[in-house]
């Protein structure tokens, strides 16, 4: 049987050392430009099926929940098939981890992306901070955007500070994550 216990992901930080009183996840709060420097790949790409199963790549059974991609464009490194996020039911059991996202099947995203050097899994940078939805305005332009995080985020110093939703065009991120941070300076 799988017991709830709490993730550790590159760039999220866990609240406390029990898990089983945690109830949250502390992320590190990422900019744009970390976000890209970071990323292994940065795609556009659409959600085109979803399913979920038992890993034990990093020593104890967990649930991965696998999001099937149909990638329309690459901003960084390779076109992928396929992101991983922690937790989801499988095999009759569940498990949820603090300030995991779920993406829906058949909306758009950009996607901040890594590979777990553990799991050898695709992931989502900084949980939900590397996930922007993709949706056209009424005057015709397309835009990127986040909502703010509802968890913990602390700067790389540790100490306390605010989320907030990021709203960007997509010609312009796209431009932003092409030139990279080092362009931004």
């Amino acid at each position: 049987m799988f017991r709830k216990i709490h993730l550790l992901p590159v760039l999220a930080l866990s609240a406390s050392l029990a898990p089983s009183l945690v109830q949250a996840a502390t992320l590190q709060q990422l900019s744009m430009d970390q976000m890209t420097n970071l990323a292994t790949a940065v795609v556009r790409a659409r959600v085109t099926g979803v399913s979920a199963a038992v890993s034990t790549a990093s020593g104890t059974p967990t649930i991965y929940t696998h999001y099937q991609l149909q990638v329309s464009e690459v901003w960084k490194g390779s076109a992928l098939s396929e992101v991983a996020m922690p937790g989801g039911t499988a095999n009759g059991q569940h498990q949820e981890f603090p300030g995991v996202p779920e993406l829906k099947v058949g909306s758009e995203y950009v996607l901040f992306l890594w590979k777990s050097p553990s799991t050898g899994m695709i992931q989502t940078l900084g949980l939900t901070q590397g996930i922007f939805e993709v949706s056209g305005e009424t005057d015709g332009s397309i835009v990127a955007h986040r909502r703010q995080s509802g968890e913990l985020m602390v700067d790389a110093s540790g100490r306390r500070v605010s989320d907030r939703a990021v709203r960007m065009g997509l010609t312009q991120m796209k431009a932003r994550v092409r030139r990279g941070p080092e362009a931004a300076q």
